[in-house]
């Protein structure tokens, strides 16, 4: 299918690289892809080019200074992490509105990308939005022995790394290299009781704002996104009709899934079929797991 890598202008007017994978055939609907911290859009490219051979158009983008949207030198670059949710995840939700006028957007979060949706007030105009591997990064909801190993990673980065090359390497396990703003108020984040909510004030976000429908997909060997942590982000959107997946590795015949295999070409293939059938009202689980769990009723199981 037909895919134009564009310059999509932030709100504060900084060019971004995007990719908007088109269907051949007019459109039904329209699905804005938020990515995970330190991963390029092309990560996304596979699941975009999938569903706009089945008539959904995709927009994919790279965060500033992530991929190609260095338009600054990573050393000078002032971006913290706030400014992908409310600058750049905002501007292509409204670009994606201006190219495909009277048709329903939809949002896809993976990670990081799960969690700005609440963090910008142009998600309360998505049709609906998927949340994939995703939790809050408070740390107090993190196995001890991860959340002591995290901790330490993150002050090497941010106090060492981060003053010895003016920005932290990807190779130190981010994925790709980020400006140092982001990973600083990343782990002010992950030190703050409730994350971003803890952080910014639960007033100053938009999850408990969001009335869109939601589907949580969350995955039982992802130790990115565990149980507890991804059920306090769902807890955080409680204004919205939500549903939830929790999914092994064996409901997609896969020894691993893990923080980034749904969106791997092959069996992961089976979710992606699922969230068309979403987007575009034909709504047919393909899983072995049991049916959707409303958001309330896994917020009353511990550990769910």
């Amino acid at each position: 299918m037909p895919s134009e890598d564009i310059t999509l202008k932030a709100l504060d007017g900084r060019p971004l690289a995007a990719t908007l994978h088109a269907p051949r055939e007019a459109p039904q609907a329209v699905l804005v892809v938020l990515g995970a911290l330190g991963v390029p859009r092309r990560y996304y490219a596979a699941l975009a080019a999938w569903l706009a051979e089945r008539e959904v158009a995709v927009l994919t983008l790279d965060y500033r200074g992530v991929g190609g949207s260095r338009s600054v030198p990573l050393r000078q670059d002032p971006a913290v992490l706030l400014d992908w949710a409310r600058l750049d995840a905002a501007a292509a939700i409204d670009l994606a509105r201006e190219r495909f006028p009277g048709l329903p957007v939809w949002g896809l979060g993976h990670s990081f990308g799960g969690q700005a949706f609440g963090l910008t007030a142009r998600a309360l105009d998505l049709a609906g939005i998927f949340v994939v591997a995703a939790g809050s990064g408070d740390m107090s909801l993190y196995p001890s022995g991860q959340r002591q190993s995290f901790k330490v990673r993150l002050g090497l980065a941010t106090n060492v790394i981060a003053a010895l090359f003016g920005y932290v390497p990807g190779r130190l396990g981010l994925g790709e290299d980020l400006p140092a703003g982001v990973v600083r108020q990343w782990a002010r984040w992950c030190e703050t009781p409730d994350y971003a909510r803890g952080a910014l004030g639960t007033e100053s976000t938009f999850y408990h704002r969001i009335a869109a429908p939601m589907w949580f997909y969350e995955f039982t060997d992802d130790s990115y996104a565990p149980a507890r942590a991804a059920a306090a982000l769902r807890g955080w959107y409680s204004r919205a009709d939500s549903h939830h997946r929790a999914i092994s590795p064996a409901d997609l015949g896969l020894r691993r899934v893990g923080h980034f295999g749904p969106f791997r070409p092959g069996p992961p293939e089976r979710l992606w079929d699922e969230w068309l059938g979403v987007i575009t009202g034909e709504a047919r689980p393909v899983l072995s797991t049991d049916d959707y769990k409303d958001s309330a009723a896994a917020r009353a199981t511990p550990n769910a």
